[in-house]
């Protein structure tokens, strides 16, 4: 039986021990540096970037051919990345519309947008669901579903609806916004 599958050396153990610590430690310096944008509700770049250091750390601990030094660089650049990227997006309005995803219209004023729920991939469980996360009994006390770009669905209650101003600039809610009042016929 071959020993190496249960234990090679004390010297692969000590690298193990080094890298884990050092990259842990490391981690948590530059995503103090990032701020918490890096470990906030996560867009796709966010959540990309978490995979990937995350698979920089576990090489840098088990892989031998991967150096603290490598290790270090690797989340270091791809941490400062994150941070260029969401710095631009952040000031930018074009950065904003290239590399951003923006919210989408799933119900409003009583009727499932069908299109976008397709699109996106939703099914109507999933808004019930969110519905019922947010303390409504029915749909008849929503007044809108949205699919923020985090993946979240949020909902406006009637009762809390207020103002429009956190739903008008959303993709797809102008198209809605005269449908009660043909309905209606106001």
């Amino acid at each position: 039986m071959d020993h190496s599958v249960w234990f090679e050396s004390w010297d692969s153990l000590f690298k193990i021990l080094m890298s884990s610590v050092i990259g842990y430690l490391t981690l948590i310096l530059f995503v103090r540096i990032a701020g918490k944008r890096s470990t906030s509700k996560m867009n796709n770049f966010d959540w990309i970037v978490t995979v990937a250091v995350g698979s920089v750390l576990a090489s840098m601990a088990v892989l031998k051919d991967v150096t603290i030094a490598d290790g270090v660089l690797a989340m270091g650049l791809l941490l400062g990345f994150q941070l260029l990227l969401t710095t631009a997006t952040s000031r930018s309005e074009l950065a904003r519309e290239l590399v951003l995803s923006k919210p989408s219209v799933l119900y409003a004023h009583g009727e499932f947008h069908q299109q976008e729920l397709l699109k996106q991939r939703v099914w109507k469980g999933e808004i019930l669901s969110a519905v019922r996360e947010n303390g409504a009994g029915s749909l008849d006390d929503v007044e809108i579903v949205t699919f923020e770009p985090d993946a979240e669905i949020s909902i406006v209650q009637k009762s809390r609806l207020g103002s429009f101003d956190a739903v008008t600039s959303i993709r797809g809610y102008r198209d809605t916004v005269d449908e009660p009042n043909r309905r209606t016929g106001s």
